[in-house]
């Protein structure tokens, strides 16, 4: 359909805050990485309302994004070159070969030698490092239950608490915090919390602290999470939410929605996160509560993430009898810690 043809349908209201959400987001980024984020995330919702027949001045007058700068990120993302894997080994290794310690390119006649005795070293280095390794194996004590330990696959035994701004909902979410800091208490598993966090923060948060849970707290609206952004609130669109998820080196085991009708971005988050819980309805913060105490302290004593999860079902539905369970996305035989 070309610009300047009659849109066969109009934006709706919350179509149009969702826009203006992303427009704000790109206009306030930090930086050229974030920038681009947003308009990643624009480009999205522009080839789903093209599609749907709604014309381009309506879409960037909502955006507040020039077509020219849509346009130009459209081709750069389309024309960017794919890196080609290399071709497989014709002979690959076997267990019990050594692996050649020689680069590739041929060498001057002083690095052959250098190269020659760092080869030497390092292989009676290895073959004595094996010898105290099995000398020492019987009497040196697990590292498993050490607070903070990093597994082989990357992932510490921490859980990130992240909440969002608070204002809009008036919401308090220092005691749901606390509520896990006390069903952890005694289990080696540490706790890291950041309040009132923006967009920006929670990928470099997730790479540096590498932990097993992230529980999210948050006020929801307008099909958005509110963050904050230079001290003031930001509705922030789930696809930008999601898009730092998905950039994370190492994907937390559980990620814990624990805000009003989250289960649309639970299902995007869980092609990333093994593991996600979220609430198809709105959410009180006592109830976010009671649930986040019961299902930790079912974490700590090892239960799976399901099992976790009907217990803090089972405490909620006490006082709340009629309260819709929450949706469990992924592999609820998980176990987390």
């Amino acid at each position: 359909m070309a610009a300047d043809e009659p849109p066969s349908r109009r934006l709706t209201v919350d179509e149009i805050t969702y826009l203006g959400n992303v427009g704000r987001l790109f206009h306030s980024a930090p930086g050229y990485r974030a920038s681009q984020d947003a308009l990643d995330t624009a480009l999205k919702a522009v080839e789903r309302h093209r599609a749907e027949g709604v014309s381009w001045p309506d879409i960037t007058r909502a955006l507040a994004i020039p077509r020219e700068e849509l346009l130009h990120r459209m081709q750069e993302t389309t024309d960017k070159p794919r890196l080609r894997p290399p071709p497989p080994s014709t002979a690959p290794a076997t267990i019990g070969d050594r692996l050649s310690l020689d680069p590739p390119w041929p060498l001057p006649d002083h690095a052959r030698y250098l190269s020659a005795s760092a080869n030497h070293q390092g292989s009676a280095s290895i073959s004595a490092s094996s010898s105290q390794s099995s000398f020492f194996s019987t009497n040196t004590p697990s590292h498993d239950r050490n607070m903070g330990m990093v597994t082989p696959a990357g992932i510490a035994r921490r859980v990130l608490f992240v909440s969002g701004d608070p204002r809009p909902g008036r919401n308090s979410f220092g005691p749901e915090a606390a509520y896990i800091r006390e069903a952890l208490a005694g289990s080696y598993v540490q706790v890291t919390e950041m309040a009132s966090v923006g967009l920006a923060e929670i990928c470099p948060a997730l790479d540096a602290h590498a932990p097993a849970a992230v529980h999210i707290a948050a006020h929801s609206s307008f099909g958005g999470i509110h963050l904050t952004q230079e001290g003031g609130d930001l509705c922030i669109a789930h696809e930008a939410f999601c898009a730092q998820i998905a950039r994370v080196r190492f994907p937390p085991r559980l990620a814990v929605l624990n805000f009003c009708d989250s289960t649309t971005l639970a299902a995007e988050i869980a092609r990333t996160v093994r593991t996600v819980i979220s609430w198809p309805h709105a959410l009180s913060d006592r109830q976010a509560q009671t649930f986040t105490r019961q299902l930790y302290r079912s974490l700590a004593a090892r239960r799976s993430v399901g099992d976790s999860c009907k217990d803090a079902e089972a405490a909620l539905a006490g006082p709340q009898p009629d309260l819709p369970p929450p949706v469990l996305h992924g592999e609820a035989m998980a176990h987390v810690f």
